[in-house]
């Protein structure tokens, strides 16, 4: 049996991340995913990351400025059962791509819009960036507090959005299974954001902000620097880890000191920086490796920190088969993260490397009736690629 979504198909006019990265979680599941470039291609093809969130796709380049261009469009369109874009709101109406002009076709479409703002509003128009949304989004003031916004390298906007993207078509093929009927779906980076973060985002009269800080304000829920300059996170998400730390650290006292009162997690300002000085001094007689499996032992929550290349190295991915190599054309050998979710009856398969700009523009114009003769017209047209 193939994957879950074995036989739909999916129109890709992504660029950048978020529309992409929906499609390729999508096609990974089985669904036949045809990425759409314009002649200028991806603008984030030269980034690395485009090799993973583009794998297990075809692509065709259009130039849908071209008429004949705007016509393959709409006949892949018509074909499909879902289109993810990812343009500003207004975008794809203005090239005659639109979602009222592909449902005039194709009524049972689902059309899913990725924007940084949403098409409503005075932010509408305005590029939605990653960065962008999550500073207006209060991820970096939040992640900084109280002292100064802290940027996150993580695009998690688009992340977010993508995942959000991905859950939401396919509850809109649910829908349609039911209905018989295609939809619009909107998804704005912003309102993801902003919902993914609402446990920061309340507000109430009387409401107390513990000081944040780029290392965390819980002096036993944070990372460490060990013996041997490697770090590890401590995670005592509850009164009985702190316990069991006091007890195996062999500081029983710490369970009646009134500054450690509140552990773990209300331990507040000034109280916070002496505990972390007691702790950081501790963890600075042992290596990381010794501290793990100490800790371990006795059950206490304690991972180690790690760089990409210690992760992939990590025995727990290993034996979860999250390690894939892949040759990327042009490229060479790549070892990419694999599928991260295990259909036990219908399971996900990397269908192949992230495709060159055209690589399948051929084959997928003669799935629509187009000749040998016609396809070498369309090219000296610049209508493909």
């Amino acid at each position: 049996m193939g994957g879950a979504l074995s036989g739909i198909k999916i129109l890709d006019f992504g660029q950048y991340i978020a529309g992409p990265f929906a499609a390729q979680l999508l096609a990974e599941q089985g669904a036949d995913v045809i990425k759409v470039e314009r002649p200028e291609g991806d603008p984030y093809r030269h980034v690395d990351g485009f090799m993973v969130w583009n794998r297990s796709k075809k692509a065709i380049t259009l130039d849908l400025k071209k008429p004949e261009g705007l016509k393959i469009a709409l006949d892949l369109a018509k074909q499909s059962d879902i289109i993810i874009e990812n343009f500003k709101p207004g975008m794809m109406d203005k090239m005659g791509l639109g979602y009222e002009a592909v449902k005039a076709t194709n009524p049972r479409i689902i059309y899913c819009s990725i924007s940084g703002f949403g098409p409503r509003g005075s932010y509408s128009n305005i590029a939605g960036y990653d960065q962008l949304v999550s500073a207006l989004g209060s991820v970096y003031t939040e992640q900084g507090f109280p002292t100064h916004p802290l940027y996150l390298v993580l695009p998690l906007a688009s992340l977010y959005s993508a995942v959000a993207a991905a859950l939401d078509v396919t509850a809109g093929l649910c829908v349609r299974e039911q209905t018989g009927k295609g939809q619009k779906i909107d998804i704005s980076m912003f309102r993801v954001i902003l919902g993914t973060f609402r446990q920061f985002l309340v507000d109430f009269e009387g409401m107390f902000r513990a000081p944040w800080g780029p290392t965390g304000p819980m002096p036993l829920y944070r990372p460490y620097q060990c013996k041997d300059g490697k770090w590890l996170f401590t995670g005592l998400g509850n009164p009985k880890f702190f316990t069991l730390f006091a007890l195996t650290l062999g500081h029983e006292e710490w369970l009646t000191d009134p500054l450690f009162e509140g552990a773990p997690f209300l331990i507040f300002p000034p109280r916070n920086a002496q505990v972390m000085a007691i702790i950081k001094d501790i963890y600075l007689t042992k290596t990381r490796d010794e501290w793990i499996e100490l800790l371990r032992e006795n059950e206490i929550p304690v991972a180690t920190v790690q760089s990409v290349g210690e992760f992939m190295e990590e025995p727990q991915v290993i034996a979860n088969d999250m390690v894939k190599t892949l040759k990327q054309p042009g490229v060479g050998m790549v070892r990419e993260m694999g599928i991260p979710v295990e259909f036990m009856e219908t399971p996900g398969k990397i269908k192949g490397p992230a495709p060159l700009p055209g690589q399948h523009t051929k084959e997928i114009l003669r799935t629509l009736g187009y000749r040998a003769a016609q396809i070498k017209d369309l090219k000296k047209a610049g209508v493909v690629r």
